[in-house]
């Protein structure tokens, strides 16, 4: 340890001086204020938070407390990092492109442009997506450590559906969105011809269904954007019902009628025990690995021997016991067995849902190599057990997640090098 501090304080000297030359000569710009390990937390990374707090809560006044409490939270930040960093956590553009457009959008729902919501943040756009793909990281890395911590039995999730909180939870409800456009005289032609256009403006996504809501319906909760929060299906109109059902989320149902006059709904999200019916497929793969040793061209060509072979009337899972590199099904033939959706890789995925049953499909790539799919059968299924029986152990996660992490950043600190020089 007495190693290890001599080493902190010449890194952080260094840094100091580093960070300390302008035009007229050698002047101080920036300083340490706290180190954590191998490295430095900057007076200008915290300035730089304070500063954006601040412009979130404009009222209150930056103190020593909460400077003290913003640093310690770059410093947890920073230990965090590093476990990302260590595990190469990488984050999708199509992830971080998701958050920014979820800004954009509400943004429009308060009735403003992203630039100026950006400057309401004391935000570039480039630090947006520096600050998302950072919390995209940390949701990661605190997901995937404290989801090991946390045992969810069996016993726990039947204990749970069988309680009046889980019978509660069972009951089928609806999140919707609602515009109400009444009739112009005794004719309700403009009426549903207003109702297609805004439908038409959400579906093109030029403004948001919450700010069109506000703008145009009629209805008890136009201000709120249209939002009637959760409903139980025995709370809703049996018409309202009829024309949600067999909607997916963020869908818009066409205008309809009803003596009020030409409604428009948005079926935000829907939860409860409803059933649901999922398209299962039974596989089986070979797999060709590529390596440094083993080019991808290299891995193609032996892939399409093999389909050459297969087409040639070679017994599918003899060839893969013999070359398969899926070490988990091999010896097996390939078998993969029932697969639910979102089991596999998008490429698997695409290739097995456009294979016909009994067929062979040509070799493809994925990220772990390339592969030769064959579809044995497929089914639907009512998969309403499993995927509720997930969701409640999520639901029990999540209850002992707030005590888990905080035990397991306490842990991080003790195993950690931390020295605050504010």
């Amino acid at each position: 340890m007495h190693y290890l501090r001599i080493f902190t304080q010449i890194f952080v000297a260094a840094t100091v001086i580093g960070s300390a030359i302008n035009t007229q000569g050698m002047q101080l710009l920036d300083r340490t204020v706290a180190v954590v390990g191998d490295e430095v937390i900057l007076s200008s990374e915290l300035e730089d938070r304070l500063t954006h707090l601040s412009s979130k809560q404009p009222n209150i006044a930056v103190s020593d407390e909460s400077r003290r409490k913003v640093l310690d939270q770059l410093i947890i930040e920073r230990l965090q990092l590093r476990i990302a960093r260590r595990a190469n956590i990488k984050i999708p553009d199509a992830d971080i492109i998701n958050r920014i457009n979820g800004v954009k959008a509400r943004a429009q729902a308060e009735g403003i442009s992203f630039d100026e919501y950006l400057a309401r943040q004391n935000l570039t756009e480039k630090k947006l997506r520096d600050s998302i793909t950072e919390s995209l990281v940390l949701e990661r890395v605190q997901k995937g450590n404290v989801n090991s911590r946390i045992r969810v039995t069996d016993r726990e999730v039947n204990e749970y559906l069988s309680s009046s909180a889980g019978q509660d939870w069972l009951k089928v409800r609806f999140r919707l969105s609602h515009i109400l456009l009444p009739f112009e005289g005794n004719d309700d032609s403009a009426s549903i011809k207003k109702a297609q256009e805004i439908i038409d403006l959400v579906k093109e996504r030029k403004e948001s269904f919450a700010s069109l809501a506000a703008k145009y319906s009629k209805g008890p909760n136009a201000s709120k954007g249209g939002d009637l929060d959760w409903r139980a299906k025995e709370q809703l109109p049996t018409m309202f019902v009829e024309q949600i059902n067999n909607l997916k989320p963020n869908q818009l149902t066409k205008p309809f009628r009803s003596n009020a006059g030409i409604h428009i709904l948005q079926l935000r999200q829907r939860s409860g025990a409803e059933p649901v019916m999922v398209k299962r497929f039974k596989t089986r793969h070979i797999l060709i690995k590529t390596s440094v040793l083993f080019t991808d061209k290299e891995a193609k060509a032996k892939a399409d021997k093999i389909y050459q072979e297969l087409i040639d009337g070679a017994d599918f899972i003899e060839l893969a016991r013999k070359h398969s590199e899926d070490i988990s099904n091999k010896q097996v033939g390939g078998d993969l067995d029932w697969s639910h959706p979102g089991q596999f890789v998008p490429a698997f995925e695409k290739t097995m849902q456009s294979t016909p049953i009994g067929e062979i499909s040509k070799p493809f790539r994925s990220q772990f190599g390339w592969h030769i799919l064959k579809v044995d059968d497929s089914r639907v299924e009512d998969m309403f057990d499993v995927v509720k029986r997930n969701q409640v152990v999520d639901i029990l996660r999540q209850r002992r997640s707030q005590d888990e992490l905080r035990l397991w950043i306490e842990e991080l600190r003790e195993n950690a090098y931390i020295e605050v020089l504010i």
